[in-house]
Parts: structure tokens; sequence; C-alpha cells
């Protein structure tokens, strides 16, 4: 019995300490677990359906409602592309009645969403007097790691307005291989978008404040106040065009080319342009090369342009503007960071603005806008890294579709959207 005994207590005891021993063994295993949840919880899951929700940007809701499209854009064609050809060729879809469109079981990966929704003639003749929309558009990134599941795309109004710049191309390059470059064969060609006959005489064309680099003496922060300055564009160099109100009427849908200088630059340059029968010429005074047969827009500006030819843009970011006649020593002026005296285009004579930054290498980042968004919501970026874009322009993209059998090109006031690279051709009709 005695022997018993102690063989029970031993077992007991011994009993006792094993289970003390396990539970000191499972509070270590749920310390472990609880300090690194991430390693016990299930990897969570991308989302692969996405329903996209069409509403009009709340700058053209007054225009949407006239269509009754307040809270839906209807029937918008959507086309999907994946940003890496691995995910699969572009998907051409159309959105709902009631403005949406499911996406279902989209590869993961990142895409670009292009969407239009183009009035017809009836649903044009249903908008206001004075409203000139001819349809929505919108362009967005959907970046499927982090989409949501439901997500809504503003589209803006694409508006025929009256003048726009329907082609540009600055000349200054850096030639590859060999020292120099020229700078004298561009040129801009402004459109009548409109329905009516508007006139050239007078118009302003100038070259903006582009400070597009966030170097270390000069950031962008330092030009910011007067870069995005919504009350206008800041300036030092622009031109006018000669007449004297009615001189120069430009019909509907007719283009009018304006040349830095108007005369064949392919005996200087290797394919260079032939400009002989530009419309007007920027001249930069006495020492300028002149065409006695094309009239000239004349320095205004606050200081002449350096290479004495008239207004010269870069291969470096620019903002391209055209303004309608006012009264030039009304101009609100002011001293720049840079040094130099610069004007305010008002906001009221501004008609059209083009924001482009540049694709060439620069060693600090862009900054993140040239001009406030009550002039170009986006600047676009497609030219100035590569040798043949000497040979390629911006080109206003052109609607798929004629009004009264004239062509109408896209303005939604977003250079990103609105410009595509084409060939050269100052001279094509739209």
């Amino acid at each position: 019995w005695f022997f018993c005994r102690i063989a029970t207590v031993f077992c007991k005891s011994l009993m006792r300490k094993l289970f003390a021993i396990l539970l000191s063994m499972a509070a270590l295993g749920a310390g472990a677990c609880l300090g690194e949840t991430e390693l016990v919880t299930p990897p969570r899951e991308p989302v692969t359906t996405f329903t996209l929700e069409f509403r009009p940007d709340p700058e053209d809701l007054a225009t949407a409602t006239a269509l009754g499209w307040a809270v839906g854009i209807p029937g918008v064609a959507v086309t999907v592309a994946p940003e890496d050809s691995a995910n699969g060729a572009p998907q051409r879809l159309q959105g709902s009645a009631t403005g949406t469109l499911t996406l279902v079981q989209l590869a993961g990966g990142r895409y670009v969403v292009d969407a239009v929704r183009w009035l017809t003639v009836e649903e044009r003749a249903r908008l206001p007097l004075g409203d000139d929309a001819v349809g929505f558009v919108a362009r967005m990134s959907l970046i499927t790691a982090s989409a949501t599941a439901r997500m809504p795309v503003g589209l803006v109004a694409s508006r025929r307005r009256g003048i726009v710049i329907s082609e540009f191309k600055g000349d200054a390059i850096l030639t590859v291989g060999t020292p120099g470059a020229y700078e004298f064969s561009g040129y801009l060609r402004l459109f009548n978008n409109a329905n009516t006959t508007v006139y050239l005489d007078g118009l302003i064309i100038g070259s903006g404040l582009a400070a597009d680099i966030d170097g270390p003496n000069f950031p962008c922060s330092l030009y910011f106040p007067y870069a995005l300055d919504p009350l206008g564009i800041w300036a030092n160099w622009f031109h006018q065009l000669p007449g004297r109100g009615t001189d120069y009427p430009l019909p509907p849908g007719e283009a009018a080319v304006v040349a830095i200088d108007a005369i064949d630059h392919r005996p200087l340059y290797p394919g260079a342009l032939d400009l002989r029968q530009a419309d007007f010429e920027f001249y930069g005074g006495p020492g300028d090369v002149d065409n006695p047969n094309v009239p000239n827009a004349a320095d205004v500006g606050m200081r002449p342009y350096p290479f004495g030819h008239g207004l010269v843009w870069s291969v470096l970011s620019n903002v391209v503007w055209v303004a309608r006649p006012f009264d030039l020593a009304t101009m609100h002026t002011g001293l720049l960071p840079a040094g130099a005296v610069w004007g305010r285009i008002p906001a009221s004579a501004l008609l059209e603005v083009m924001a482009i930054k540049t694709t060439y290498p620069i060693t600090y980042p862009h900054c993140s806008r040239l001009v406030h968004q009550n002039f170009d919501r986006l600047e676009v970026q497609l030219l100035g890294a590569n040798r043949d874009d000497y040979f390629q322009a911006y080109r206003r993209v052109p609607l798929p579709f004629t009004i009264g059998g004239q062509p109408t090109l896209q303005h939604t006031r977003t250079s990103a959207w609105d410009f595509m690279v084409a060939p050269r051709d100052p001279f094509a009709k739209p």
C-alpha cells in the first residue's frame, strides 16, 4: 500500500508539472500568433468585378441636367485597355441606360479606361440656347489591386467653342550626334470649330509661364503662385495679329496657320518645312527674316524673344495661349522669381490654352501642374525625347462625325485627352 501511495502521489505531481508546461507553451504560442496576425490571416482576395458609374463632372451638371442625365450618363462607349499587353487586347464595351457598366472577372493589373458619349442631333437640340456641348469624355487609370467594387467616373463635356488650336509644332530640338539646333520652322494652326464666321483680327498669341522642373534652386513651389493663378496666365512673350476688326475672317471649318518664319526652311535644315503659304508669321524686328506676302504678327510682349525671330517654343514644357484683343496697358504685372517682369493675361480674355509637358529626360522631378485647371485640366506629354519627334506634331482629336457637314474637333479643356501625335502637316484639313 505504501509503495502504491507513493507512486500515486508521484504520478499526480508529474501530471501537474506536465500540465503547467503545456499551459506555458500554449501561452507562448498564443502570444506569438497575436504578434504576427498576418501570418495566419488568409490573404485578401483582390476584387475582379467592378461597376463603373458614369456621372457628369460638376462643372457640366447643367448640360447633363438638360438631357435628364444628372444622376447617370447612359450608353457610354468604353474601351478598357491593359497597360501591360500580357493582360490581353483592349475590350470595347457599352454602358447601360442607367449610366453604369460592370466589368466582370478583370485580370489583375493596370488599365486605362476611355469613356465617351457623343450627343445625337436630337440631344443637341434639347440643350439650352448657347450650350455648345457635343458629348461627354473621360479617361482614367484603373489599378485592380486598389480598386473598389463601385467606382464613379466623372465625364466632362466636349464643347465646340470657337477658335481652337488644331495643330501645334514647336521646333527647338537638340540634334542627336551633331552640335546645334534649329528652332524656326514651328507653327500653330487655328481652327474655327464653331458654326459661324469668326475674325482673327487683333488676336494675341503667346507663350505662358511653364515652370516644370522641381530643382533645388527654383522649386515648383516658388512658381506655383503664378503658374496656378486662377485669374489668368502669366507671360512675357506674345505677339498680336494684324487687322482692324473684320479684315481676317475665318469661316466655319476653316483654319489659319501662324508660323515662326513663313519661309521655305528645307534648304536650311534637314527635314524642315516649307511654310511660305502660312497665313501669318511672328515678326521679331528688323533683323528677322520677313516674307512680304504674309502678314506679320507684331511683338507686343514684355520683352523681345531672345532669338530675334519672334515667338519660339522649345522642346521643353510649354503653355500656348490665344487671347482676344484687350488693352495691354491694363495687365497686372509682377517681378517673377527669375527676375524678369511678366504680365498676367486675364482669364476673361483667354480663348484657348494648351499645356504641354516634355518627354525629354530631366534630372529633377516634373512639377505637378503647369497651369490652373480653369485653363487646362491636364497637360499633354507625348513628344520631346526622341529625334523622330522633330517630324511629329500635336494634333487635336477629331470627332467621329461631322456637324452640319463640318468637321468638328474635341475640346474638353484637357490637353492630355484632346491631343494626339501625328506627322507634321500644317496645311492639312481637319
